[in-house]
């Protein structure tokens, strides 16, 4: 029987549809780094997945978190841990660049799929256990019921299905 390492986090409802997206974020970022022990049709696959979910999903995801925690809950965010958000997003998006480019390769390179893979779920990680504990301690119920008013339209807009690969589709 598998057990949790880490028992599972209590989120506020406001913030939950941004944890329901790194799950999803989760999945492409072990494919990817599991991939990197596969063989090249393994690599490209953790790709497409992951090049796909970037489009659909992680890059709005990041839009959001922006705007909504940077912008208006800003206030409730030390500026270290909002110039980590900001730069580790930027990075994310370069490294889903560098997958385009590696998309292209007839077989692509295992080591940087594993660094992409590794950075998303560590920045992940560190939202979930770091920055949306800061917020949710930091943040009034009032704070949190306007924030959840917004969460809850991106969370009606989202398409919950990137757990499977782009052949299941």
């Amino acid at each position: 029987m598998d057990r949790f390492v880490n028992p599972p986090i209590e989120r506020h409802e406001a913030l939950a549809p941004f944890s329901r997206d790194h799950y999803n974020g989760l999945v492409h970022a072990r494919r990817l780094v599991k991939s990197a022990s596969g063989d090249r049709v393994q690599r490209h696959e953790a790709l497409a997945g992951f090049l796909d979910a970037w489009e659909r999903e992680i890059a709005p995801h990041f839009r959001d978190e922006e705007r909504l925690l940077i912008e208006r809950m800003g206030d409730l965010v030390p500026e270290p841990e909002r110039r980590r958000l900001l730069e580790e997003h930027r990075e994310i998006e370069a490294d889903a660049a560098r997958a385009r480019e590696l998309r292209r390769s007839t077989d692509p390179d295992p080591r940087q799929l594993r660094e992409i893979g590794e950075r998303l779920e560590r920045h992940i990680r560190w939202e979930e256990r770091s920055l949306f504990e800061l917020i949710q301690r930091r943040a009034g119920e009032e704070r949190l019921e306007d924030l959840g008013k917004e969460t809850a339209a991106i969370e009606a807009s989202r398409q919950r299905n990137a757990c499977r690969t782009p052949t299941q589709r």
